[in-house]
């Protein structure tokens, strides 16, 4: 909890830098011009490493963010997950998501790459 609590003036600041520069837009209009996305694990994982690693271990045994969110591996694995769930999700903002929600496409392919994590 102290780790959290020291970190907690940088947090704000980064909102603050966010906000200020227009980033934490909501909408829909944001994502306008969002590209096509192939919706595959190799393109979920590159958009995982930029936008959600902050906050989550995106490879399995790699480094962690500085929350205590779940490892992608881990949250593969829980009864239940489905694809459309996990994407639903990285659709909107949750907990303490620092960067924007993900538009659909990307959404999905988050989603696929985090099914690719399942272990059968």
């Amino acid at each position: 909890m102290d780790q959290f609590r020291r970190k907690l003036p940088v947090v704000r600041t980064m909102l603050a830098v966010l906000a200020a520069a227009g980033l934490a837009q909501t909408g829909p209009a944001r994502h306008a011009n969002a590209q096509p996305v192939p919706n595959t694990a190799a393109a979920g994982k590159q958009l995982a490493q930029q936008y959600c690693v902050t906050c989550h271990v995106i490879v399995p045994s790699g480094q962690g963010g500085w929350t205590d969110a779940p490892p992608f591996d881990v949250i593969a694995n829980r009864p239940g997950v489905t694809a459309a769930q996990l994407s639903t999700v990285a659709q909107k903002p949750h907990l303490n998501m620092l960067n924007d929600q993900r538009p659909k496409p990307e959404a999905d392919a988050i989603a696929t790459y985090i099914m690719s994590l399942r272990k059968h």
